[in-house]
């Protein structure tokens, strides 16, 4: 039995309700929806409304708002939508503190002693990485910009835009030895985080356009 082009708006108007915005699940979930009617109407032989509040209070669960410690308690949207988001994004959260702690520890541990031409030289490298990795993240954050589509991966990347922020207080200084000249294993921990916080935002910023595109939505 297939619904009616207003049984179908009703549907439509939930998914709206609960926040299914992101086109990258919506199709699935409006389709999936849709044949869960239509099926309890067929078997059940029951009206539209009856079985319209049945498979809604079926999917409810699916679509409450949720967060993840993966992307910080400020963040919430449907747990269908927060679950894709969490397995796309799960690899590159851990590579992110391996990519913190291994510079960190390395340097606690080694504690390497450079000479002042060296060190002049290492602090210019790292202030030109920070200025670079600044810059096309900015771009990429103003290409984001220009299109407002909901996809999950465009979740993902408003939660980086947070971390960039941050990052970008921290790294201000622009100076990575300390006063007594000891290369400073905190603030190289997290600018080597923030140039993989680049990469992963290219990345899902990649992801959210080729989504935009198949879905058709411009």
């Amino acid at each position: 039995m297939e619904l009616t082009h207003e049984q179908l708006q009703l549907v439509e108007n939930y998914l709206d309700k609960k926040d299914i915005t992101y086109i990258d699940i919506r199709t699935e979930v409006f389709d999936h929806i849709v044949s869960d009617i239509e099926t309890k109407m067929t078997s059940s032989e029951i009206s539209f409304e009856k079985a319209f509040n049945k498979v809604t209070n079926k999917w409810n669960t699916h679509l409450e708002q949720s967060s993840s410690f993966y992307f910080g308690s400020m963040f919430t949207i449907p747990k269908i939508v927060l679950e894709k988001a969490k397995k796309s994004f799960k690899k590159y959260y851990i590579i992110g503190i391996l990519v913190f702690l291994i510079p960190f520890l390395s340097i606690r541990i080694l504690n390497p002693v450079f000479t002042e031409e060296i060190k002049n030289t290492i602090n210019l490298f790292l202030q030109t990485l920070t200025v670079l990795s600044f810059i096309v993240f900015t771009i990429l954050m103003i290409i984001k910009s220009k299109n407002k589509t909901q996809t999950t991966y465009r979740f993902i990347l408003n939660t980086q835009s947070l971390g960039f922020i941050c990052s970008t207080i921290v790294l201000i200084d622009l100076d990575f030895f300390t006063p007594k000249g000891i290369l400073d294993s905190i603030l190289v921990g997290l600018l080597s985080t923030f140039v993989f916080t680049t990469y992963t935002y290219y990345h899902f910023l990649k992801k959210h356009k080729e989504a935009i595109k198949k879905y058709k939505i411009s």
